[in-house]
Formats: structure tokens, sequence, C-alpha cells
């Protein structure tokens, strides 16, 4: 290639410093902003990911608390009582006489129950098809306005409509009993009696305060939470930016219907630039990616955010994540790129005049052949030539025999790993074979000493298929299918010890049974819940085992859960510790170890449990079915 003339009268110097300018100033800065884009790029996508997903559990935590408090709008079915009382002829207030005032104090005393089994519930009203109005107010002024109905109220006409169908008010002021009027939720439904006909309107006034009791719960970090109803907020921790919000909604919700892109979602859209399906398992309907820009307190702020519609609530959930916060990380890399490209800037100027011509070339060498090795290439020697007898040579000379050393130590470093690895495999596979055997033969030794009958005849022949079935298994990997073979002959020792004290239920896909997975890596978890979950249970515990491929078929999902007596709160955090030693935790220990060991700490096991609400072993693996042939398919192909 021809170069300007006036290129090749400019100095070595001058040629260099130029040549550094351009090799280490301009890729520098361009680096500095890329990295800085993808930076931002990628904090913002793994933070709306966190979004989807503690948006679905905070959605599913307040549908399910409604559904708790649906359950007291039910309860008078089951006190005919109630129904003779609200069905009675009705006289105005000040015309009771002892037969209203008898009615009122019975009904009182049946409802009063209801609300302290719950401490958010505030009260309980009936609206008589015949005009009567009883109720009852856990604070407060308990006794009833006779100048206040709600009648026209939305929710109230909303309940008669849906004949018996629930009703689930926004936020509103219920004025129904003497005094002042408190904020409540509703939970509103038509009574039907024996005769299929409209007895009356319960309503259950709800605290507010129990969606901020759920917030506290989840432990959000500088995350804005928004809960909507059609008609405005139900709950928000930063009501300034709440009004901000729904404005912005309400006025792109009109612009989308104007053009015939209406939203479902309360209030309408907001820029939205991303939707993406949310793992959590609340539902078939994603939660939507927004941003918010707005003026809050005389500054311009900006949101990432997410938003998610409760079909059941009629409550839209938004999260807020404010942009300077979220950045912070990235703002960090783009000033730091500035002074690390005004040091080279300045430093390449000096450096430049100090070198001499035939330096240039083998340095240039001498970095080309360190950036294959940083990248773990260990070129050959013969790359870099070291002819020369100077400093360079010799510099070059031991570079070489540096590489060398190297690749041989990396090489005898990972073979050493790859040993210590498949070593610590097998240990773990040998461990939890005599933990098994003892509990089983135990399991013998137990039902001889009971009764002498044909059980012990059929509890030793599936031992004897189980342990039979084990000593083929000499691969490290079986089917899925295979395995839980393997775990109902176990299941059915445990049946003949234990008669009819549980019962396991299978719930595994056809694409799950080819998976690949650890030998006996179900046994010691199916184990656990058989031995501790039924513990101070009158009835018949209830298993299931389940497996599906999720996420795009990449990954396989095992959960083993039971309806026992839960685990406190200091033993799960235990169990779910991998640094802990508990003798008791031996069985989830081994399979947790199995898993880090074989696929890495991306994969594992996670108990989920609570005193009186079961426990879940759910375990997450890469799906890897095997093929007609026998060859292991990989996730993706």
């Amino acid at each position: 290639m021809m170069l300007p003339r006036w290129w090749n009268g400019l100095s070595f110097q001058t040629k260099l410093l130029c040549a550094i300018y351009m090799l280490c100033v301009v890729p520098t800065a361009s680096v500095g902003l890329i990295a800085y884009r993808q930076s931002a790029d990628s904090l913002e996508k793994r933070v709306n990911e966190d979004l989807q997903v503690i948006i679905g559990q905070f959605n599913n935590t307040l549908e399910k608390q409604v559904q708790d408090f649906e359950r007291y709008s039910m309860l008078p079915y089951s006190t005919e009582e109630i129904f003779e009382i609200i069905a009675s002829p009705f006289s105005p207030r000040d015309q009771w006489g002892y037969r209203e005032l008898t009615n009122q104090q019975r009904l009182i005393q049946l409802i009063t129950a209801y609300p302290s089994v719950n401490s958010m519930i505030e009260g309980m009203l009936f609206y008589g098809t015949n005009g009567s109005i009883y109720g009852y107010r856990t604070s407060g002024d308990k006794s009833i306005n006779p100048d206040y109905t709600p009648f026209g109220e939305t929710w109230y006409r909303q309940a008669l409509d849906r004949e018996g169908g629930l009703v689930i008010s926004g936020l509103r002021d219920e004025a129904q009993f003497n005094g002042a009027a408190f904020k409540t939720i509703t939970i509103a439904r038509q009574l039907i009696d024996r005769d299929f006909k409209p007895a009356a309107v319960v309503a259950v006034d709800i605290k507010p305060a129990f969606i901020q009791k759920t917030v506290r719960s989840l432990s959000f970090k500088n995350v804005h939470v928004t809960v909507a109803a059609s008609d405005g907020y139900v709950y928000s921790s930063e009501p300034e930016i709440t009004d901000k919000l729904l404005e912005s909604r309400y006025s792109q919700n009109r612009q989308g219907t104007e053009s015939g892109e209406g939203s479902k979602y309360a209030g309408g859209g907001v820029s939205k630039y991303a939707s993406a399906r949310s793992g959590d398992g609340g539902g078939s309907e994603s939660a939507n990616a927004f941003r918010l820009q707005s003026t809050v307190g005389g500054n311009h702020r900006s949101w990432n955010g997410v938003e998610k519609f409760n079909e059941y609530t009629g409550w839209t959930t938004y999260l807020l994540v404010d942009r300077e916060e979220l950045l912070q990380e990235s703002a960090a890399i783009k000033k730091w790129t500035l002074l690390v490209v005004l040091f080279i800037f300045i430093g390449a100027a000096g450096v430049s005049w100090l070198l001499a011509k035939g330096l240039s070339k083998p340095i240039r060498s001498l970095m080309r052949s360190m950036s294959k090795v940083e990248m773990g290439n260990f070129e050959s020697t013969l790359l870099l030539p070291y002819e020369r007898k100077d400093e360079i040579g010799q510099l070059q000379f031991r570079y070489n025999r540096m590489v060398t050393h190297l690749d041989e130590l990396v090489n005898s470093i990972e073979e050493s790993e790859k040993q210590k690895r498949n070593a610590e495999l097998y240990a773990l596979r040998a461990r939890i074979n005599p933990h098994f055997l003892y509990n089983t033969i135990n399991s013998i030794r137990m039902l001889a000493l009971i009764q002498q009958s044909d059980h012990i005849a059929r509890l030793l022949q599936s031992l004897s298929r189980l342990l039979h079935s084990n000593m083929k298994m000499v691969k490290d990997l079986v089917s899925l299918g295979d395995e839980l073979g393997l775990l109902k002959e176990y299941t059915l020792l445990m049946e003949l010890r234990y008669t009819n004290r549980f019962v396991v239920r299978w719930n595994v896909s056809e694409a799950a049974l080819r998976a690949q997975v650890p030998v006996m890596l179900l046994q010691p978890l199916l184990e656990n819940a058989i031995f501790h979950g039924p513990s101070g249970m009158e009835r018949q515990l209830r298993i299931e085992v389940s497996a599906e491929v999720a996420e795009e078929g990449r990954m396989l999902r095992i959960v083993v859960a039971d309806d026992g007596q839960g685990i406190d709160a200091a033993k799960l955090k235990e169990l779910n510790d991998p640094a802990a030693d508990g003798e008791t935790s031996i069985g989830v220990r081994n399979v947790r170890e199995r898993i880090r060991l074989r696929y890495g700490a991306a994969y594992g096991l996670t108990i989920d449990s609570a005193p009186g609400m079961g426990t879940k072993a759910i375990l997450l693996l890469p799906y890897q079915p095997r093929g007609e042939n026998g060859d292991v398919e990989h996730a993706g192909r």
C-alpha cells in the first residue's frame, strides 16, 4: 500500500505517537463506551428479569391473602341462624323492640368470631333484601349508622349483578358505622338462601394494611410499589410518584383507546419497551415492562418498571426502580473510561519520544502473544522469535520459557482437578448407600418385631429388587424413568413399614422421563418426606413427585412435595446453607453437592417450607435427554 508522501517525511517518534494514539486511545474510548452501553443494558435487563419474578411472587401473595379473606364471606352458609335473622321482618331502628334487639345481639355473637380469627378484618356487614342492616366492627364505634346506605356504590351493584359471585372493591371510605369513616377494602357477595333466592349482601371490610405487611415481608430494596384498582390506587409506597404514574398511565391508555390499541391494565400504558414472560408460576399473563419519565419535587426523574394485572383481584401491581440508582455502576465505568483515555493520551506523548525505532516491532509481537495467553491460547515459542542478544531478545527468550511452563502447569492442574472431581462424585455416591441400607434394614427389623406375616417376605422381595437395580447401575447417569422405577421400589418398602401413613402421587411429563439424571438422586428427598413429614399428624401424608421441562427445553425441574408438618425457620436455613454440617441434613447435603460438582453453581437444590405448610424440595438440572440411539441430546438441539 502506497503511503502519502507527507507520512514518509515524519519522524519515527511522530509516527509512533500517532500509532499509539490510534491503537490505544481510540479503541480504549470505543471499548469504554461500548462497555458502558452494554453494562447499562445488562443492568436494565437483569433488573427487569428480577422484577418480573418479584411482581409474580407479590401478586401471588396478595391473591392468596384475598382468597383467605374471601372464605369469611362464605361462612354464613354454615350458620343457618344468620339467614333466619336477616330474613325476619325489618323495622326502622327507632321502632326496634325486644325482638330486633335480640336479633342484633345474637347476630353479633355469631359473626364476632370471624374477625377475631384474622386481625386484618375490620368488620362485617349484612344488607338484607328486606332493608335490614346488621353489622359488627372490631374497633371504634360499633353501632350502625342508619343514615348511610351503600346501595349506589359500584361494589354493591356488582354484588347484586353477579348473583353470588365475588366482588373486590378498591380503597374506599366505610361510613356504615357511627363515628368517623375509615379506609377499607371490601369483599362482598350476594347470599342465596335454600330456596335459591337472594337473602342479603355480605360485606367483609379488610384493613388495607395487609398490603403494606406483604410489601415489608418481601423486603423490597429501592423499589417503589403501587397496587392500583380501576378507580385509583389501593396502596402506594410513595404517593407522589404514584400520582405521576397513574396520570401517565391514564393518558397513555386514552391515546391507545383512540388509536384502537386498548390496554386491559388499570390506567393504560406507559412507554412500553419490553414484554417478557415471568417464570413465577403466577398465571399465564406476563408482566409488561415500561419506562416512566416525570418531574417530582422539581427534579426530572426516570424509572424502569414492570406492571402485572391480576384477574382475580382486578388490581394492577407496579414496581418501579429509579434509573439513576440503577445505572450507578455503569456511570462509574463511563467515568473511569474517560480518565483512562486521558491518561493514555498524555502518557503516549512522553512514551513515543523515548522509544527507539527497533523497539516497536518486537514489543507489538510480545503484546499480541500476551493477548492470546490471556485468552488461554499458549502459543508455541516458535511464533515469537528471539534471535536478538540484547535485553529485548532476553525478554523474548524468558517469555517463551514462561509460556511453555504455564501451558504445562495449566494442563497438569486441569487433569488434577478432573480426577479430584471424579473422586468426589464417586465418594458422594458411595456415602448415600450405607445411610439408605441402614434405614431399610431397620424397617425390616421393626416389622419383624411387630408381626409374623407374609409382609416380611414381600418386604425382603422389594429390598432384593431395589438392591439388584442399584447394583446394575454402574453408570453415573440414568434416565429419569429408570430413577423413578428405583424410587417406586423404595416407596413399596416404606408402604409396608408405614401402612396407610402416606400416599405418593407421580406427575412426570413424557419429555422429562427421557432426561438423564445422576443415579440415586431423588431417594434421600423422598426418604426425608416419609420420615419427617407426618410427625405429629393424625391424617395420611400426601406426597407428590413431579418433573417437567422448563425454560424452552433448557432446564429440568423436579419437585418432591409433601403436605406435612413443615420445617421451622432455623432448620430450613440450615438445610439451604451449603456450608452447614448438621447430621440431620446428610441426604440433602449429598444431593446438593452431587449437583454442584457435576453441573456447576447454576444448578442445585432448594428446600421451601414453613411450619404447618408442608415442604418442597426443588431440584434444577440441565435438560439432557437421551435419544433413540442412546446418545445424550443437549438442550436446544
